[in-house]
């Protein structure tokens, strides 16, 4: 798959690289996952960046990675947990796909783009190139 929207309706964005768990602030509840070096690739790394991360069960590496809505199957496992309750703020339910597990996160927003650290600091900047979304409340 390219690094695109799927023609499939619930995957929003998928890659054939190689990615990991990069960071996690809990101060903002903001989570990255970044694709790692030496993939034979000249641009700076893939980051996707969850935002007011509600509830997580996330891998530390992917191989490949495919970014999709939650299924019918994973909304009731995510039910489960009671994150998906009635609020004021909907929340995006979404599944990490790779070719071994399934993940998932809970979250507010999500930004998929470049990711670079500023001036040698703990930390990063995520311009997107790719997609940006506010969260609905899945169905």
């Amino acid at each position: 798959m390219s690094e695109a929207q799927d023609s499939r309706t619930n995957v929003l964005w998928s890659s054939p690289l190689n990615f990991q768990l990069w960071l996690y602030g809990i101060g903002h509840s903001q989570l990255l996952v970044r694709s790692l070096s030496g993939q034979g690739q000249d641009a700076e790394p893939i980051g996707i960046r969850f935002e007011a991360v509600e509830r997580m069960n996330v891998g530390r590496t992917f191989r490949g990675l495919s970014l999709e809505s939650a299924d019918d199957a994973l909304l009731e496992e995510i039910a489960a947990t009671g994150c998906l309750r009635p609020r004021p703020n909907p929340l995006l339910a979404l599944a990490l796909r790779s070719e071994d597990a399934v993940s998932w996160v809970v979250c507010s927003r999500v930004t998929v783009g470049v990711s670079a650290f500023i001036d040698e600091q703990a930390g990063f900047s995520l311009e997107p190139v790719h997609f940006a979304t506010r969260a609905r409340r899945p169905d």
